[in-house]
């Protein structure tokens, strides 16, 4: 055995903590972003924050209104009440979860504020949205240490808040449930694709068990929750406040960034000079500082980068503003960073929880993004397009006859849509519906 001793060249690029500082405010919405705030100002002695005047609170009010299912007349004191609850609302839907954090005992400062970043990170479905090695690289700790408090957090209420995907999410589930069958977390650790498919068959015949006992199994998973469900206030219900609205004045489109309702942030004067006076003080003073101004530089950076989006997605979706969700044309996240010059991950995170306010009502910034495929006359159909068909096709269908992939592949090409089978089984799983031999079952 020989030992060689080799140089190599070797280009990585790593992120800065200023710009994973800045990404992390990039994905917040405006509510969100409101407690951010307010979750620095609790840090910061030197960071004070402005309260909202109460007429900007009537004007987001109005905004969220236009969302609301009844378009029945609003009272006054109906009005007044929603006022009251936006302003409430400042706490977030997380607050239930940072309520959780002293419940655990021997906790470190370091690892409360892991914890709350954790939590910051938690997506829509409240899934982790971020891996482990990136939080650890930001507070230089082991990988490990991350790992064990995301464990802690999974034991959260409800259980299995923070889970990475919906296998760890099932697992969770089932390993603190005493009812759950003995092989459950085994068909969802190394089958759960068939699983989705309802493979009964093989199911049985791999475990080696009767069908009717891999069908209680299935039932079993069934009824499990697909992603978590976190306490909220009853008023989050039926009022999204957008974070941008568009609206057409003589004939030009106005681009209005709402972010009235979202308090504002000034520094302290008073305290800086205390903490200038004295000389053991001004290391603190200036790291307290420089939090502000990345605060600050984060915003600006967040709300410049949703501007120059939503300016781009009137040009590529100029049917969808004037005439409705009817008129959306294919446009992919990679179609605007090219456009912009900017990362496709910038683009997602800018637009992650975040709505815009059009003449057609209230859509989050992710339903304008739509796959596209080209029909005959070569123009482009929308797959939301296709898959309601597919949706429609299946909801007609003769329950004892149930279409194939192949009929439905068949049914939309008289359409003109130039599509093959396996795109058709795509989208029909991606629905959540089951091939043909599976519905005949279900429909038993």
């Amino acid at each position: 055995m020989t030992f060689k001793m080799q140089l190599s060249q070797k280009l990585t690029q790593k992120l800065t903590t200023e710009q994973l500082h800045h990404l992390e405010i990039l994905q917040l919405s405006n509510m969100e972003l409101e407690d951010y705030i307010y979750h620095k100002a609790n840090e910061n002695p030197l960071l004070t924050v402005v309260e909202t005047e109460v007429n900007h609170v009537h004007y987001l009010m109005d905004l969220s209104i236009t969302h609301t299912k009844s378009n029945s007349f609003i009272s006054n004191n109906q009005k007044t009440d929603l006022v009251h609850n936006l302003l409430i609302e400042r706490e977030s839907s997380f607050n239930f979860l940072f309520e959780q954090i002293p419940l655990n005992q021997d906790l470190s400062e370091k690892d409360i504020k892991i914890l709350k970043y954790l939590i910051y990170n938690l997506n829509e479905n409240y899934y982790l949205d971020i891996e482990p090695y990136e939080v650890s690289n930001i507070f230089n700790i082991d990988v490990e240490y991350v790992e064990g408090l995301v464990d802690l957090l999974q034991r959260f209420e409800p259980i299995g808040i923070g889970s990475r995907n919906l296998k760890e999410y099932l697992l969770i589930q089932i390993n603190n449930d005493l009812l759950a069958p003995p092989l459950a977390s085994e068909f969802v650790k190394n089958h759960l694709e068939e699983v989705a498919k309802l493979s009964i068959k093989f199911l049985s015949k791999h475990y080696k068990i009767s069908t009717k006992e891999t069908r209680n199994i299935l039932k079993f998973i069934q009824n499990l929750n697909s992603m978590p469900y976190v306490q909220q206030s009853p008023t989050y219900v039926g009022h999204i406040v957008p974070d941008v609205t568009v609206e057409k004045s003589n004939s030009e489109w106005l681009i209005i960034m709402n972010d009235q309702l979202r308090s504002s942030i000034e520094i302290n004067q008073q305290y800086v000079d205390m903490l200038k006076s004295n000389k053991e003080d001004e290391a603190y003073c200036r790291n307290c500082l420089k939090d502000i101004m990345l605060l600050t530089q984060g915003i600006e950076q967040r709300n410049r980068t949703l501007y120059i989006v939503t300016r781009l997605l009137l040009v590529m979706q100029d049917e969808f503003f004037d005439y409705g969700i009817k008129a959306l044309k294919p446009v992919r996240l990679k179609d605007v960073a090219l456009a912009l010059d900017l990362h496709e991950s910038t683009i997602s995170r800018s637009l992650q929880n975040k709505y815009i306010k059009t003449p057609h009502g209230i859509h989050s910034f992710r339903s304008l993004f739509v796959k596209g495929i080209k029909n005959q006359l070569g123009k482009m159909n929308s797959v939301m397009d296709v898959k309601c068909k597919i949706n429609e096709l299946i909801a007609k269908e003769d329950k004892k006859s149930p279409l194939t992939d192949k009929d439905l592949t068949t049914l939309i090409q008289m359409d003109g849509i130039q599509i093959s089978r396996r795109t058709i089984a795509k989208y029909r799983e991606e629905l959540n519906i089951p091939n043909s031999s599976k519905r005949i079952y279900l429909y038993q």
